[in-house]
């Protein structure tokens, strides 16, 4: 079923975090293995985790100028 209106708006907001969130996740826990196996604790963590909040932003950013798609 599709969803109409404000309920369709939050979702959207709704994803656009989950996203966010997920990219800074994804970035700490790829950093947080490479680091265990290379011995250079806390930087590849640290930056894994900024990479995603990058990659997170500019999603959120796109998605709400109106360019993402749908």
């Amino acid at each position: 079923m599709k969803k109409t209106g404000p309920e369709e708006d939050n979702w959207k907001y709704a994803q656009t975090g989950l996203q966010l969130a997920a990219g800074v996740m994804l970035g700490f826990w790829a950093g947080y293995r490479l680091d265990g196996r290379l011995g250079t604790a806390p930087w590849l963590m640290l930056g894994g985790a900024a990479g995603g909040l990058a990659a997170g932003f500019y999603l959120f950013v796109r998605e709400i100028s109106g360019k993402g798609g749908k």
